[in-house]
């Protein structure tokens, strides 16, 4: 395998085990906007970069990989960033939101028409502007590890199916992406089962403590993601959002 240079513009949950991840075989750059996330990054031994500019070695890379929440100056972002890595070559990577398809009654897959009023759809069509030929990762609901369904104490939630991915599985799909040199392509990244939130939650709330919320209908929406499969030739490691979690995890972890 040749070892290539991928930079990872945000840093957070998903970034930073990506970039572990990737710096077992790869160089790796990580950018972040903070100074606490710079040295959390560091203390990892991670090359980490706080609000690179146009001539920072940060964008002397082969693939960036961009992974910012759609929140705070989302668009704003996107454009300096575009900005920033003008005229250079080389894969580009947007990690999105199976957010963009809507709250609906049906199963979509990476045909289906995205909401465009919703702010990570906009991002999209952003992204596709200046990048041509730019991949974009549709993210199902981050989870895995410390993050446990049901450990956030809502007293209602919706009930419905989950459009979960575990993250180890984000890490892996996006890996294949980069190894495999895909170009000018759409991808869903989400478990292929979809149990319904109701019989997690009380399963994780039986096995760590959590309290039982309420229940009321929701939507019955399924994101599909065969392509992934597909395309990637890749296995998810996590095929059942019911079992994401080991029964001995630690959830003050």
């Amino acid at each position: 395998m040749v070892s290539i240079r991928v930079g990872i513009f945000g840093c957070g949950w998903l970034g930073s085990a990506l970039a572990e991840c990737l710096r077992k075989e790869h160089t790796v750059f990580g950018a972040v906007r903070s100074e606490a996330s710079l040295f959390k990054l560091r203390e990892k031994d991670i090359v980490a970069f706080q609000n690179p500019d146009q001539a920072s070695r940060f964008w002397d890379i082969d693939t960036l990989i961009i992974s910012i929440s759609p929140r705070h100056n989302y668009l704003e972002t996107l454009e300096q960033i575009a900005l920033l890595y003008k005229n250079r070559s080389g894969q580009v990577i947007l990690l999105s939101s199976t957010s963009v398809y809507g709250d609906l009654n049906t199963a979509v897959d990476e045909e289906s028409p995205t909401i465009s009023e919703s702010v990570a759809a906009q991002g999209e069509l952003l992204f596709k502007k200046h990048y041509r030929n730019g991949v974009i990762v549709r993210l199902g609901g981050l989870m895995g590890n410390d993050r446990i369904a049901g450990q956030w104490g809502a007293s209602r939630v919706q009930d419905g199916p989950v459009n979960y991915i575990h993250q180890d599985d984000a890490v892996g799909i996006i890996k294949q992406i980069i190894e495999q040199e895909i170009h000018s392509e759409v991808i869903n990244a989400v478990a292929p089962l979809h149990p319904r939130r109701s019989a997690i939650y009380k399963s994780n709330c039986e096995r760590f403590g959590f309290r039982l919320p309420d229940f009321v209908n929701g939507k019955e929406k399924t994101v599909l993601s065969e392509k992934s499969g597909v395309l990637l030739g890749y296995h998810y490691r996590y095929e059942d959002p019911r079992h994401f979690w080991p029964d001995n995890l630690d959830k003050a972890h």
